[in-house]
């Protein structure tokens, strides 16, 4: 469906998972779409790792709340806007790691309240994260700990390929899609192309996501964009280091012009993606992000 329609399910103060890991099949066209709507109060979670989605969000007032491992653009550097956020208090955020984000998922994918977990005693995450209670073993009585469910409202999601009944198909870069997609009430994804449900059929092994898990599909080529889609294109570097320049001068100058300006440009004014890829270079880009892609591959 178009992008509107399949947004729809986002409103004010849901929780939001956003699919991918680091720069890896980043949602990033359905999470400026979601910008363009004005939602805001939304409690985000993800992979362990997050980068341009949620820093995105954060820069204009979208988020209330946080829980992931870590918001940053790994060689690049860290995230300036969730840096500032979290150092004002202007949002809350949850303290964990890959485990207890993953074992929260994993109760919420069993439908049982907690998930439990021993791999994190002796960290700070155990005495300060409030979904982590430790309990005791009903078999041997040894201690153990107890996080709590993460549910989110709706996920988004950003795969290769989708055929017509909402079947994923991503070749890799997202080991976390299909527990957050289990875990979701709501899961919408973008995708790069539609394919055939026979292609689908002839090939099941590469279902990632079973189509009955997934509420809407948008076709998105370069949705991802400036993350990478794996199997298709490379991140890219030259647009997260404007957009993290920018935000830097902003953040630390106190001139907000230069990343207001990259949100009017790339965020508010493109009324399709097709608009968007125009300002972000065209298809000439695209066309070095996957030749990137191939090289890196080898």
């Amino acid at each position: 469906m178009d992008v509107g329609a399949a947004l729809e399910p986002v409103t004010d103060g849901i929780t939001l998972s956003i699919g991918g890991t680091a720069f890896f099949n980043k949602p990033c066209y359905l999470v400026r779409e979601i910008i363009k709507k004005g939602v805001k109060n939304l409690n985000l979670c993800g992979s362990p790792h997050a980068t341009y989605d949620f820093d995105l969000l954060i820069s204009v007032g979208a988020a209330r709340r946080v829980m992931v491992g870590n918001v940053g653009f790994e060689y690049l550097g860290l995230a300036p806007n969730f840096r500032k956020a979290c150092q004002e208090g202007t949002i809350e955020t949850v303290l964990c790691d890959e485990a207890s984000l993953v074992g929260g998922y994993m109760a919420a994918a069993e439908g049982i309240p907690f998930h439990p977990v021993i791999s994190i005693f002796g960290s700070d995450i155990v005495k300060y994260s409030p979904q982590i209670k430790q309990i005791s073993d009903p078999f041997d009585g040894e201690p153990v700990l107890a996080v709590k469910a993460v549910a989110p409202d709706v996920a988004i999601i950003h795969a290769l390929q989708s055929d017509e009944y909402g079947n994923i198909r991503a070749f890799g870069g997202s080991p976390f899609d299909i527990l957050i997609a289990k875990a979701s009430r709501k899961v919408i994804v973008s995708v790069e192309e539609l394919v055939s449900n026979k292609r689908v059929l002839r090939e099941p092994e590469q279902t990632t996501i079973p189509g009955y898990l997934v509420t809407a599909v948008v076709e998105a080529p370069y949705g991802a964009h400036p993350c990478l889609c794996y199997g298709s294109y490379l991140h890219d570097e030259e647009h997260i280091k404007d957009y993290i320049q920018r935000a830097r001068s902003s953040l630390s100058g106190g001139n907000p012009q230069p990343f207001a300006e990259y949100l009017q440009r790339y965020i508010y004014e493109p009324k399709t993606i097709y608009e968007y890829i125009d300002r972000v270079g065209g298809t000439k880009k695209m066309m070095q992000l996957r030749r990137a892609w191939s090289y890196a591959e080898g």
